[in-house]
Protein backbone atom coordinates (compact mmCIF):
# COMPACT_ATOMS: atom_id res chain seq x y z
CA UNK A 1 0.00 0.00 0.00
CA UNK A 2 1.23 3.15 -0.69
CA UNK A 3 2.14 5.20 2.55
CA UNK A 4 2.32 8.99 2.98
CA UNK A 5 2.65 11.58 4.90
CA UNK A 6 -0.44 12.61 7.03
CA UNK A 7 0.33 16.28 6.79
CA UNK A 8 -2.11 19.05 6.54
CA UNK A 9 -5.99 18.30 6.37
CA UNK A 10 -6.75 20.41 3.46
CA UNK A 11 -7.29 20.61 -0.40
CA UNK A 12 -4.30 20.11 -3.07
CA UNK A 13 -6.23 22.67 -5.44
CA UNK A 14 -3.73 22.19 -7.75
CA UNK A 15 -0.34 19.84 -8.47
CA UNK A 16 2.10 22.31 -7.80
CA UNK A 17 4.82 20.78 -10.14
CA UNK A 18 2.31 21.77 -13.03
CA UNK A 19 1.55 25.37 -12.28
CA UNK A 20 4.34 28.22 -13.96
CA UNK A 21 5.34 30.36 -11.19
CA UNK A 22 8.64 32.03 -12.60
CA UNK A 23 11.57 32.52 -10.68
CA UNK A 24 12.34 30.03 -7.55
CA UNK A 25 10.51 31.19 -4.43
CA UNK A 26 12.75 32.66 -1.34
CA UNK A 27 11.46 30.30 1.24
CA UNK A 28 8.16 27.92 1.05
CA UNK A 29 5.55 27.77 3.43
CA UNK A 30 5.14 25.00 5.36
CA UNK A 31 1.85 23.95 3.62
CA UNK A 32 3.98 24.24 0.58
CA UNK A 33 6.97 22.18 1.86
CA UNK A 34 4.23 19.45 2.97
CA UNK A 35 2.15 19.21 -0.57
CA UNK A 36 5.79 18.82 -2.79
CA UNK A 37 6.69 16.15 -0.02
CA UNK A 38 3.59 13.95 -0.14
CA UNK A 39 3.22 15.03 -4.11
CA UNK A 40 6.69 13.87 -5.58
CA UNK A 41 6.82 11.18 -3.57
CA UNK A 42 6.94 7.56 -4.69
CA UNK A 43 5.81 4.31 -3.22
CA UNK A 44 8.64 3.48 -0.78
CA UNK A 45 10.94 0.31 -1.66
CA UNK A 46 13.19 -1.51 0.55
CA UNK A 47 16.66 -1.67 1.11
CA UNK A 48 18.49 -3.37 3.92
CA UNK A 49 20.18 -1.94 6.82
CA UNK A 50 19.58 1.44 8.80
CA UNK A 51 22.31 3.79 6.60
CA UNK A 52 22.16 6.12 9.60
CA UNK A 53 25.24 8.01 7.90
CA UNK A 54 27.04 7.89 4.70
CA UNK A 55 29.85 5.08 3.90
CA UNK A 56 31.81 7.21 1.44
CA UNK A 57 34.80 8.22 3.01
CA UNK A 58 35.99 10.35 -0.10
CA UNK A 59 33.30 12.51 -0.78
CA UNK A 60 35.03 15.36 0.08
CA UNK A 61 37.59 15.16 -1.88
CA UNK A 62 36.27 16.55 -4.79
CA UNK A 63 35.14 19.50 -3.47
CA UNK A 64 37.34 21.95 -5.31
CA UNK A 65 36.10 20.21 -8.60
CA UNK A 66 32.36 20.97 -7.42
CA UNK A 67 33.58 24.91 -7.10
CA UNK A 68 35.49 25.19 -9.80
CA UNK A 69 33.55 23.65 -12.66
CA UNK A 70 30.04 23.67 -11.00
CA UNK A 71 27.66 26.79 -10.26
CA UNK A 72 26.11 27.65 -7.56
CA UNK A 73 22.55 28.43 -8.17
CA UNK A 74 19.37 26.02 -9.43
CA UNK A 75 18.16 23.00 -7.97
CA UNK A 76 19.87 20.42 -5.67
CA UNK A 77 19.46 16.09 -6.26
CA UNK A 78 21.00 14.35 -4.29
CA UNK A 79 20.50 10.88 -2.31
CA UNK A 80 21.43 8.97 1.58
CA UNK A 81 22.23 10.88 4.38
CA UNK A 82 24.35 13.68 6.00
CA UNK A 83 26.61 13.76 3.17
CA UNK A 84 23.99 15.78 1.03
CA UNK A 85 24.51 19.04 3.59
CA UNK A 86 28.35 19.30 3.20
CA UNK A 87 27.08 19.51 -0.74
CA UNK A 88 24.56 21.83 -0.50
CA UNK A 89 26.82 24.21 1.77
CA UNK A 90 29.65 23.40 -1.18
CA UNK A 91 27.75 24.57 -4.41
CA UNK A 92 24.87 27.11 -2.48
CA UNK A 93 21.99 25.66 -4.39
CA UNK A 94 18.62 27.50 -3.77
CA UNK A 95 16.41 24.38 -3.24
CA UNK A 96 17.39 20.61 -2.54
CA UNK A 97 15.64 17.33 -2.75
CA UNK A 98 16.69 14.81 -0.85
CA UNK A 99 15.62 11.14 -1.75
CA UNK A 100 15.91 8.08 -1.46
CA UNK A 101 13.98 4.40 -1.97
CA UNK A 102 14.06 3.99 1.87
CA UNK A 103 11.11 5.99 3.72
CA UNK A 104 12.99 5.83 7.15
CA UNK A 105 15.77 8.25 5.09
CA UNK A 106 12.88 10.53 4.65
CA UNK A 107 12.16 10.52 8.31
CA UNK A 108 15.86 10.54 9.42
CA UNK A 109 15.94 14.14 6.97
CA UNK A 110 12.60 15.63 9.29
CA UNK A 111 15.13 14.78 12.54
CA UNK A 112 18.14 16.62 10.73
CA UNK A 113 15.40 19.39 9.69
CA UNK A 114 14.40 19.63 13.44
CA UNK A 115 18.14 19.26 14.41
CA UNK A 116 18.73 22.48 12.45
CA UNK A 117 16.17 24.50 13.48
CA UNK A 118 16.61 24.49 17.43
CA UNK A 119 20.58 24.69 17.21
CA UNK A 120 21.47 27.71 16.42
CA UNK A 121 25.37 26.79 15.90
CA UNK A 122 27.58 23.67 15.42
CA UNK A 123 28.06 22.73 18.94
CA UNK A 124 24.50 23.00 19.66
CA UNK A 125 23.48 20.83 16.68
CA UNK A 126 25.98 18.27 18.03
CA UNK A 127 24.65 18.50 21.64
CA UNK A 128 21.28 17.98 20.39
CA UNK A 129 21.63 15.45 18.14
CA UNK A 130 23.79 12.91 20.72
CA UNK A 131 21.99 14.20 23.86
CA UNK A 132 24.69 15.88 25.27
CA UNK A 133 25.30 18.07 28.24
CA UNK A 134 28.31 20.29 30.02
CA UNK A 135 29.60 18.10 32.82
CA UNK A 136 29.94 21.58 34.87
CA UNK A 137 28.77 25.02 34.33
CA UNK A 138 32.22 26.52 34.31
CA UNK A 139 33.32 24.79 30.48
CA UNK A 140 32.53 27.68 28.19
CA UNK A 141 31.39 26.25 24.85
CA UNK A 142 33.73 27.22 21.62
CA UNK A 143 32.05 30.57 20.11
CA UNK A 144 30.62 30.10 16.28
CA UNK A 145 33.88 30.98 14.23
CA UNK A 146 35.87 27.84 15.97
CA UNK A 147 37.25 24.95 14.29
CA UNK A 148 35.53 22.02 13.90
CA UNK A 149 38.78 20.48 15.38
CA UNK A 150 38.12 22.70 18.62
CA UNK A 151 34.35 22.03 18.86
CA UNK A 152 34.68 18.25 18.58
CA UNK A 153 37.57 18.13 21.44
CA UNK A 154 34.68 20.07 23.44
CA UNK A 155 32.07 18.12 22.69
CA UNK A 156 33.98 15.03 23.86
CA UNK A 157 35.78 15.96 26.55
CA UNK A 158 33.90 18.61 28.01
CA UNK A 159 29.91 17.13 27.46
CA UNK A 160 28.38 13.79 27.86
CA UNK A 161 25.38 12.12 26.90
CA UNK A 162 22.53 11.89 29.44
CA UNK A 163 19.29 9.72 29.16
CA UNK A 164 17.30 12.14 30.81
CA UNK A 165 18.79 14.81 28.08
CA UNK A 166 17.76 12.21 25.74
CA UNK A 167 14.04 12.31 26.95
CA UNK A 168 13.77 15.96 27.30
CA UNK A 169 15.08 16.71 24.10
CA UNK A 170 13.02 14.05 21.93
CA UNK A 171 9.78 16.23 23.89
CA UNK A 172 11.77 19.31 22.06
CA UNK A 173 11.87 17.10 19.06
CA UNK A 174 8.65 15.17 18.80
CA UNK A 175 6.79 18.85 19.17
CA UNK A 176 8.30 20.39 16.34
CA UNK A 177 7.88 17.18 14.02
CA UNK A 178 4.53 17.70 14.49
CA UNK A 179 4.44 20.86 13.55
CA UNK A 180 5.71 19.71 10.34
CA UNK A 181 2.72 17.42 9.85
CA UNK A 182 4.28 14.32 10.72
CA UNK A 183 1.85 12.33 13.09
CA UNK A 184 1.07 8.97 12.30
CA UNK A 185 2.13 6.88 15.51
CA UNK A 186 4.70 4.25 12.86
CA UNK A 187 6.75 7.26 11.37
CA UNK A 188 7.05 8.85 14.79
CA UNK A 189 8.20 5.38 16.40
CA UNK A 190 10.73 5.22 13.17
CA UNK A 191 11.82 8.76 14.26
CA UNK A 192 12.56 8.14 17.80
CA UNK A 193 13.98 4.80 16.54
CA UNK A 194 17.04 6.94 15.01
CA UNK A 195 17.48 9.58 17.37
CA UNK A 196 17.38 6.63 20.32
CA UNK A 197 20.27 5.33 17.79
CA UNK A 198 22.39 8.04 17.85
CA UNK A 199 22.08 8.73 21.32
CA UNK A 200 23.23 5.03 21.87
CA UNK A 201 26.22 4.63 19.19
CA UNK A 202 27.34 8.78 19.94
CA UNK A 203 30.17 9.78 17.51
CA UNK A 204 30.94 6.67 16.70
CA UNK A 205 27.62 5.87 14.86
CA UNK A 206 28.09 4.14 11.01
CA UNK A 207 26.60 3.24 8.21
CA UNK A 208 26.68 -0.55 9.11
CA UNK A 209 28.70 -2.32 12.16
CA UNK A 210 29.75 -5.05 9.74
CA UNK A 211 33.36 -6.54 9.33
CA UNK A 212 34.75 -5.59 5.90
CA UNK A 213 36.73 -8.59 3.97
CA UNK A 214 40.01 -5.59 3.19
CA UNK A 215 40.26 -4.97 6.91
CA UNK A 216 38.67 -1.77 6.45
CA UNK A 217 36.04 -0.36 8.56
CA UNK A 218 32.73 1.72 7.81
CA UNK A 219 33.47 5.68 8.76
CA UNK A 220 31.87 7.11 12.35
CA UNK A 221 30.03 10.14 12.10
CA UNK A 222 32.99 12.15 13.55
CA UNK A 223 35.15 10.22 10.92
CA UNK A 224 33.07 11.76 8.14
CA UNK A 225 32.29 15.66 9.80
CA UNK A 226 36.36 16.23 10.56
CA UNK A 227 37.12 14.41 6.52
CA UNK A 228 38.47 16.75 4.60
CA UNK A 229 39.09 18.05 0.86
CA UNK A 230 41.86 16.11 -1.45
CA UNK A 231 44.12 19.15 -0.46
CA UNK A 232 43.31 18.36 3.56
CA UNK A 233 40.70 21.36 3.83
CA UNK A 234 37.82 20.58 6.56
CA UNK A 235 35.45 20.78 4.46
CA UNK A 236 32.36 18.96 5.59
CA UNK A 237 28.86 21.21 7.05
CA UNK A 238 30.32 21.43 10.45
CA UNK A 239 33.72 22.53 9.12
CA UNK A 240 32.70 26.11 9.15
CA UNK A 241 30.38 28.50 10.89
CA UNK A 242 29.71 30.07 7.25
CA UNK A 243 29.06 26.78 5.61
CA UNK A 244 26.78 25.11 8.67
CA UNK A 245 24.63 28.97 8.05
CA UNK A 246 23.80 28.47 4.83
CA UNK A 247 22.37 24.78 5.35
CA UNK A 248 20.08 26.12 8.49
CA UNK A 249 19.10 28.88 6.75
CA UNK A 250 17.89 26.71 3.74
CA UNK A 251 15.97 24.54 6.57
CA UNK A 252 14.36 27.73 8.09
CA UNK A 253 13.17 28.25 4.75
CA UNK A 254 11.90 24.63 3.98
CA UNK A 255 13.84 24.49 0.91
CA UNK A 256 15.39 21.29 1.52
CA UNK A 257 12.78 18.66 0.95
CA UNK A 258 13.24 14.85 1.69
CA UNK A 259 11.38 12.40 -0.75
CA UNK A 260 10.85 9.29 -1.16
CA UNK A 261 11.88 8.16 -4.57
CA UNK A 262 13.19 5.84 -6.87
CA UNK A 263 15.77 6.95 -9.64
CA UNK A 264 13.97 4.83 -12.51
CA UNK A 265 11.22 4.97 -10.91
CA UNK A 266 8.07 7.29 -12.90
CA UNK A 267 7.66 10.48 -10.70
CA UNK A 268 9.88 11.82 -8.30
CA UNK A 269 12.40 12.75 -11.09
CA UNK A 270 9.99 14.19 -13.15
CA UNK A 271 8.25 16.13 -10.69
CA UNK A 272 11.31 17.92 -9.61
CA UNK A 273 12.03 18.75 -13.12
CA UNK A 274 8.73 19.70 -14.23
CA UNK A 275 9.31 22.05 -10.56
CA UNK A 276 12.81 23.28 -12.32
CA UNK A 277 11.37 24.20 -15.51
CA UNK A 278 8.17 26.05 -13.98
CA UNK A 279 10.22 28.22 -11.75
CA UNK A 280 12.77 28.56 -14.79
CA UNK A 281 15.56 26.85 -13.16
CA UNK A 282 18.48 24.11 -13.92
CA UNK A 283 19.46 21.15 -12.32
CA UNK A 284 23.19 22.34 -10.89
CA UNK A 285 24.15 19.15 -9.36
CA UNK A 286 22.75 15.59 -9.16
CA UNK A 287 24.35 13.47 -6.91
CA UNK A 288 23.85 9.57 -7.15
CA UNK A 289 26.30 7.82 -4.79
CA UNK A 290 26.65 4.33 -5.94
CA UNK A 291 22.81 3.89 -7.24
CA UNK A 292 23.66 3.89 -10.82
CA UNK A 293 25.13 0.70 -9.73
CA UNK A 294 21.99 -1.37 -8.87
CA UNK A 295 20.60 0.36 -11.62
CA UNK A 296 23.18 -0.57 -14.86
CA UNK A 297 21.95 -4.08 -15.39
CA UNK A 298 20.33 -3.95 -18.99
CA UNK A 299 18.23 -7.11 -18.00
CA UNK A 300 15.48 -5.16 -16.14
CA UNK A 301 15.89 -1.90 -18.38
CA UNK A 302 16.16 -0.13 -14.85
CA UNK A 303 19.20 1.94 -15.98
CA UNK A 304 17.25 3.22 -19.67
CA UNK A 305 14.43 4.40 -17.25
CA UNK A 306 17.11 6.33 -14.78
CA UNK A 307 18.68 7.72 -18.23
CA UNK A 308 15.47 9.24 -19.32
CA UNK A 309 14.79 10.88 -15.66
CA UNK A 310 18.65 12.32 -16.01
CA UNK A 311 17.30 13.25 -19.70
CA UNK A 312 14.23 15.27 -18.38
CA UNK A 313 16.54 17.11 -15.95
CA UNK A 314 16.96 21.25 -17.23
CA UNK A 315 20.72 21.49 -17.22
CA UNK A 316 22.87 23.57 -18.22
CA UNK A 317 26.53 22.96 -19.82
CA UNK A 318 28.34 23.06 -16.54
CA UNK A 319 25.72 21.31 -14.77
CA UNK A 320 27.71 18.32 -13.13
CA UNK A 321 26.99 14.59 -11.73
CA UNK A 322 28.72 13.04 -8.24
CA UNK A 323 29.65 9.32 -8.06
CA UNK A 324 30.89 7.15 -5.31
CA UNK A 325 32.53 4.44 -6.14
CA UNK A 326 32.91 1.45 -3.45
CA UNK A 327 33.80 -1.65 -6.44
CA UNK A 328 35.35 -4.42 -6.61
CA UNK A 329 38.19 -3.47 -8.88
CA UNK A 330 40.43 -0.52 -7.52
CA UNK A 331 39.81 2.94 -9.27
CA UNK A 332 43.09 4.35 -10.50
CA UNK A 333 42.00 7.49 -8.50
CA UNK A 334 41.75 5.99 -5.34
CA UNK A 335 43.38 7.69 -2.28
CA UNK A 336 45.17 5.42 0.33
CA UNK A 337 43.25 2.76 1.84
CA UNK A 338 39.93 4.89 1.27
CA UNK A 339 36.38 3.18 1.38
CA UNK A 340 35.24 4.85 -2.21
CA UNK A 341 36.11 6.91 -4.54
CA UNK A 342 34.19 9.96 -5.24
CA UNK A 343 33.98 11.54 -8.86
CA UNK A 344 32.51 14.42 -10.76
CA UNK A 345 31.23 14.62 -13.98
CA UNK A 346 29.32 16.90 -16.28
CA UNK A 347 25.73 15.44 -16.66
CA UNK A 348 25.32 16.45 -20.61
CA UNK A 349 28.85 14.49 -20.95
CA UNK A 350 27.01 11.29 -19.46
CA UNK A 351 24.29 11.56 -21.42
CA UNK A 352 26.04 11.91 -24.88
CA UNK A 353 28.32 8.60 -23.61
CA UNK A 354 25.12 6.73 -22.95
CA UNK A 355 23.96 8.06 -26.44
CA UNK A 356 27.27 6.85 -28.31
CA UNK A 357 26.64 3.13 -26.20
CA UNK A 358 29.70 3.73 -23.26
CA UNK A 359 27.93 1.91 -20.80
CA UNK A 360 26.36 -0.96 -21.92
CA UNK A 361 26.68 -3.62 -20.08
CA UNK A 362 29.23 -6.00 -21.36
CA UNK A 363 29.72 -9.30 -19.08
CA UNK A 364 26.58 -11.65 -18.02
CA UNK A 365 24.34 -11.01 -15.30
CA UNK A 366 25.32 -12.55 -12.61
CA UNK A 367 24.47 -14.07 -8.59
CA UNK A 368 25.58 -12.31 -5.53
CA UNK A 369 24.28 -11.82 -2.06
CA UNK A 370 24.51 -9.22 0.51
CA UNK A 371 26.23 -9.93 3.95
CA UNK A 372 23.73 -10.49 5.34
CA UNK A 373 21.74 -12.91 2.79
CA UNK A 374 19.42 -10.87 0.40
CA UNK A 375 20.19 -11.66 -3.04
CA UNK A 376 19.48 -9.52 -5.81
CA UNK A 377 20.40 -9.32 -9.73
CA UNK A 378 23.23 -7.49 -10.92
CA UNK A 379 25.57 -7.78 -14.34
CA UNK A 380 26.35 -3.68 -13.51
CA UNK A 381 29.83 -4.63 -11.44
CA UNK A 382 31.98 -4.08 -14.69
CA UNK A 383 29.69 -1.49 -17.02
CA UNK A 384 29.74 0.25 -13.68
CA UNK A 385 33.63 0.62 -13.31
CA UNK A 386 33.26 2.22 -16.73
CA UNK A 387 30.95 4.82 -16.19
CA UNK A 388 32.89 5.97 -13.28
CA UNK A 389 36.19 6.45 -15.45
CA UNK A 390 34.41 7.88 -18.17
CA UNK A 391 34.56 11.75 -17.98
CA UNK A 392 35.95 11.99 -14.45
CA UNK A 393 36.78 15.78 -13.95
CA UNK A 394 38.45 15.12 -10.32
CA UNK A 395 42.00 16.30 -10.98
Amino acid sequence: MYRTLILWPLLILCDVYHVSYGALPDSLSLSEFGEIVVQFSEEAGFYPGDNFVSNETSYLHPMPTLIEKGSPGGVYIGVGTEQNFSYIAATRPEIAFILDIRRENLLQHFLYKVVFTLSPDRTTFLSLLFSRHRKTETDISPDRHATISDIMAYIEAATGADSLVFHANWLKIDKEIRRYGIEQAEDLKGILYIYRSFYTHQLAIKYADIKLRNGLAYPTFKDLVMSTAIEGDLASFLGSNEAYQYVKLLHHRHLIIPLVGNFSGDKTFRAIAAYARAHETRVSVLYTSNVEYFLIDDFYHVFEWYVENVNALPIVENSVLIRAYLGMASHPKRVDRHLSTTTVHYIQAFLDGYDRGDYRRSKPIWWRFWPWGQPYWSGGGHSYYHLVILGDLCP
